[in-house]
């Protein structure tokens, strides 16, 4: 029972802040700094989670033991699934790795596989949230020291990947978005060419807006793009119900 207590209290002091975000933004703006925000985001990760590498990390980063282990050896082992199609099945197929999104342990199991990227983070020195599969990456600095923190991040980001490749999953290039976020003024003195960032074997150009969590952020934090977005959205539903 001690071992279970030690997990759970672990798992709920986990980074999962995502709305810290817009205000460190806003701060470091008027600090006279710009900041680089990059969204990452894995590959099907509920799907990818490895059991066996999912139990260790239980055991041995979180104190998980006797009984509280062996209840969850027993609800990942032995599992099969059948696909069915126009009214026929499929032979039975062992599961060995995914955890449901929909059962009352998956979103704790999937919590716990993925925690210690924190840590990954945390030794470049780069501030993050954690939201489910959406990693919220991002770097403040000054206009005059934009390749060093251009630098810092791109190295963290591949060491996410070596990390993601540790335990069998991978990042998602095509969904990672990159955002530089400061006055309009101080972003007209960088040159395009310092701002992108590479992932994989993609090299990620900055964009305009992108959308974190439900909410709309532009380059300039104004918020028009999110006004525009909700005011459109109440449009079609009122026009819906007349």
């Amino acid at each position: 029972m001690h071992c279970h207590k030690k997990w759970l209290d672990t798992i709920h002091d986990c980074p999962v802040h995502p709305y810290c975000v817009h205000n460190d933004l806003v701060h470091a703006i008027d600090e006279q700094r710009i900041t680089s925000l990059v969204m990452l985001d894995l590959n099907a990760m509920f799907d990818t989670i490895d059991h066996s590498i999912l139990l260790l990390v239980l055991e041995r980063r979180f104190g998980v033991c006797d009984t509280t282990l062996s209840w969850f050896t027993s609800y990942l082992s032995g599992r099969t699934q059948t696909f069915h199609v126009n009214g026929t099945s499929s032979d039975q197929l062992p599961v060995s790795c995914s955890v449901s999104q929909g059962s009352s342990a998956g979103p704790v199991e999937y919590i716990a596989y993925k925690e210690d990227v924190s840590e990954v983070f945390n030794r470049h020195g780069v501030q993050h949230h954690l939201y489910a599969d959406d990693k919220q990456a991002y770097v403040h600095t000054p206009v005059s020291d934009v390749t060093t923190a251009r630098a810092t991040l791109q190295s963290c980001i591949t060491d996410v990947g070596d990390w993601s490749y540790s335990r069998r999953l991978q990042l998602n290039e095509t969904k990672t978005e990159l955002i530089w976020c400061g006055s309009k003024k101080i972003l007209g003195k960088v040159p395009e060419s310092e701002l992108s960032l590479t992932v994989g074997s993609n090299i990620i150009q900055p964009v305009k807006s992108v959308r974190d969590l439900g909410v709309q952020l532009d380059t300039e934090l104004s918020m028009k793009a999110h006004v525009s977005k909700v005011a459109s959205s109440c449009f079609y539903q009122l026009r819906r119900l007349r």
